[in-house]
């Protein structure tokens, strides 16, 4: 599962991060250019990638300094309903990981200090560990090589588009979208099997129905094959 915008709601400190990044090198940057280009992807990719003020800098310079930005608001993150509760109640029969674009000192805070669960997630995948950023799959993958876990038969959390549009790229098929930063209509677009708007137990009661149906029918069919 993704972490910022599905397990915190911690966008609005990433905003405020930019902002004081791109004031510090006097950039200009619409909210649509933001959702664009720099919105739940990695700082590393967006400093190398995205042209700007910073081009052609020290890139490891900017990034700390973006990263420096982002610590500083850290105390203001809150937890979307049900995130803790369900990452408690999905570890006593299932593997986790998370794969976050965000830097290792920023996901262990989330998942110490914030979630309280990083004991119960077997796997982290974080900025420094993949080459390539969401959209890429390779994170997602990543992750499901070190649970040994086949793609098609995990379920995933995810907030915004690039996220999703990496989970269909790895071969992720069970994909609920968490609305807290994109609408339901642009993660069902991008490849999100249900959509929520929190992950309380009333809100996601229809999933668990869905999975253990589905299970159920995979159980069964393999025991035709058997006989």
């Amino acid at each position: 599962m993704d972490l910022d915008g599905t397990l915190v709601l911690s966008e609005d400190v990433h905003r405020r991060a930019w902002q004081a990044f791109f004031d510090a090198w006097g950039a200009e940057v619409t909210d649509a250019d933001y959702e664009q280009h720099y919105m739940g992807r990695r700082p590393g990719d967006v400093i190398t990638g995205v042209p700007g003020p910073w081009t052609g800098t020290d890139a490891a310079a900017a990034l700390a300094t973006m990263t420096a930005f982002t610590l500083e608001h850290a105390g203001s993150v809150k937890v979307v309903p049900g995130a803790t509760a369900l990452i408690r109640q999905l570890r006593m029969k299932y593997p986790l990981s998370v794969v976050t674009s965000a830097g290792v000192q920023w996901a262990q805070h989330l998942l110490n200090d914030v979630l309280d669960v990083r004991d119960l997630v077997d796997v982290v995948i974080t900025a420094e560990e993949i080459t390539c950023g969401k959209p890429s799959p390779e994170g997602y993958l990543r992750a499901c090589a070190a649970l040994r876990a086949r793609p098609e038969q995990c379920l995933a959390f995810e907030d915004s588009p690039s996220g999703i549009q990496a989970l269909v790229a790895a071969g992720v098929r069970d994909i609920v979208g968490v609305t807290t930063t994109a609408t339901a209509a642009d993660l069902t677009r991008a490849g999100a099997r249900w959509t929520v708007p929190d992950l309380t137990p009333r809100r996601i009661q229809h999933i668990r129905s869905s999975i253990s149906a589905k299970t159920a029918g995979r159980e069964s069919n393999d025991k035709e094959a058997e006989a």
